[in-house]
Formats: structure tokens, sequence, C-alpha cells
């Protein structure tokens, strides 16, 4: 499934460009991180070596977001995913690791050098003899084996407790068809129609708060309120072409009605997408359904013809914008 540039949140679809130490939410269970194959590099070490760096006698130097970036030499014991070139490899970690201790590792990249630890994992932890951790590693060694066996059947997850995770097909090392992943108390969390390549995600009460539809080329995603199952609050269809993508964003009113439409413009650039502002139609309407204003932006300006009506649908006024100036 390809991803678009472009994060959804519940409220509306906004460009994060960030580049503060902010995390990226990740809200994924295990098995939604792994189900599809794509969970980067994943492997057990034995920590060797660790050493951070120091500003007086055994104080290590805190950083703003709470690490001490540190270096650590481990022995790798067992590899789920991913590409490690050697037995010994390097941790460039957030965090201070005890020597001769077993650290179940989620990274990124390959060959003999990787990243964890800080605020923004997770993921990574030490290995320890509690049932939780070693279902975790049961449940990586089932998937990595079903993708490296290029397995074919149905598939159910449990935890610990026997609580159901997750249920779904593989064909031949594939996922296919429906997969439907569990919160940790057992209640629907969210279920991928691969054929469609439709996700769907759920609230704690059972009802459907958003649904993702994305393709080569074009994605709609659509936000529920949690409080009226199905009332759709949000949409958004995103269109791609050379140059980046055209936005439209729908709003709506409780009972159903249009509430506004408008439309973004974002660009390539560098390798990621720049917002130009609302470009195209907008429009507002009222709560019973009539057209309250109509006009166009071109990045963020009025431009042309704008209209206003009152709320029986009768003409009001209009106003002629000259980049954005009466």
């Amino acid at each position: 499934m390809r991803t678009f540039s472009i994060i959804w949140t519940i409220i509306l679809v906004g460009l994060v460009k960030s580049a503060s130490a902010i995390c990226a939410m990740d809200d994924r269970t295990l098995t939604e991180r792994l189900f599809q194959g794509d969970a980067g590099t994943i492997f057990t070490c034995k920590i060797l070596t660790m050493s951070a760096p120091k500003y007086q006698e055994d104080q290590y130097i805190i950083s703003s977001d709470g690490g001490i970036d540190g270096t650590a030499t481990v022995e790798i014991i067992e590899v789920y995913f991913g590409k490690i070139d050697t037995t010994i490899v390097t941790l460039k970690t957030r965090w201070l690791l005890e020597t001769n201790k077993i650290y179940l590792i989620y990274s990124e990249g390959s060959g003999r050098i990787f990243g964890c630890g800080g605020r923004c994992d997770k993921w990574s932890k030490k290995v320890t003899d509690n049932p939780s951790s070693i279902f975790e590693l049961q449940i990586l060694k089932r998937f990595s084996m079903i993708f490296r066996n290029k397995t074919t059947g149905s598939f159910s997850f449990f935890d610990s407790t026997g609580v159901l995770l997750a249920k779904g097909k593989f064909k031949q090392g594939r996922p296919v068809k429906l997969w439907k992943h569990y919160s940790e108390d057992g209640k629907l969390k969210t279920a991928f129609d691969l054929k469609k390549n439709i996700t769907y995600y759920y609230s704690t009460n059972g009802y459907l708060i958003r649904k993702s539809t994305v393709t080569e080329n074009i994605a709609v995603f659509e936000d529920y309120l949690d409080t009226l199952n199905g009332k759709l609050s949000n949409k958004v269809v995103e269109t791609k072409n050379d140059s980046g993508l055209i936005m439209q964003v729908f709003k709506y009113y409780v009972n159903g009605n249009l509430k506004s439409l408008s439309g973004e413009v974002h660009v390539n650039i560098n390798g990621g997408s720049e917002s130009k502002g609302m470009t195209g139609i907008y429009e507002e309407y009222f709560e019973n359904g009539k057209l309250k204003l109509k006009g166009q932006y071109h990045k963020n300006n009025r431009v042309g013809i704008w209209r206003w009506f009152h709320e029986n649908g009768e003409f009001n006024s209009q106003f002629d914008y000259k980049n954005g100036i009466l």
C-alpha cells in the first residue's frame, strides 16, 4: 500500500514538516506493525559494552529530549526482520543499556550500525522472563517464519493472557483479504481490506471513526463522529500529479449536510511536500443545506467574484476580489 506524504489526523489532514524532536504518533499494536512484513530491522542482542559522553564524574549529558547519545557494542542473538551483516554490531542509542543483558531492538536500515532508544522509541526494550516479553518474542518468530517460508493459511495471534490480537490470511507469505487487529482489551481496533486498499479504524465504543482508501494516485480519508455511529464529520480527497498533489477538504454537519468545501495545493520540494495554500473553489453551507457563500482562492488569496446568500437561499451580496483585495 503506497503511503502519501500527508499525515491524516482525526480532526483534519495536515502536512507535518517539523524539524524538532517531536515524534510522529505511532499507536499501532505489534501485529499492526508486523503483518505486512515492512517492520524495519528487529533483533535480539546481548550488550557487550556501553559508553556515553560525560560532563563530570559519573554524570551523563542529558539532551532536551531525555536522551544521552550513547554507543553500545552488541552481539546479535536472533534476527527477526531486516538484514544484519555481522554478529557484532554497533547501537547508537539514547538509553543507558545494561551490559551483559539481552535487549529486543526495533530499528531501521541494514548493515552493522543501528539506532534505538529515546523518547520516540516505544518498541525497543530489555528482554525479561515475564509472560508478555516471552509472547512478544514468540509472535516475532512466528511472523518471521511465515514471511521467510512463504506460508499460506489462516492465522490468529493471542497475547499472554489469551486475548485475541489479530487474525487474517497469508498466501505464500503475503497478507491477503481481510485482516483484523484488536486492542489489549480484545476490542476491534483496525481492519485492513487488502484487496480494496481500505483501512477501517474503530473507537473504544466500537464505532467506526476513520476510513482510508489509498491507491497509487488517489487517497480518500474519512473521519466519523465517535459519539454518533456512522456520522461523517470530515473527508479529504488527495489526488497526486507530477508536481505534487491537490487536496479537497469536505466538512459536514451532524445532520449529514455539507458544511464547507475547500481546496489546497501541495508541491514536491526536496523530496518532501510543501503547501501553497488554499486554491480552487471554496463553498460554505447553512445547516439546512442552502449555499451560504461561494468563491475561489489562489494561494490563500480570494480572487474573482465571491457571492453571499441568505439562509432561505436568496442572493445577499457579491464582491470582486483582485489578489485578495476588494
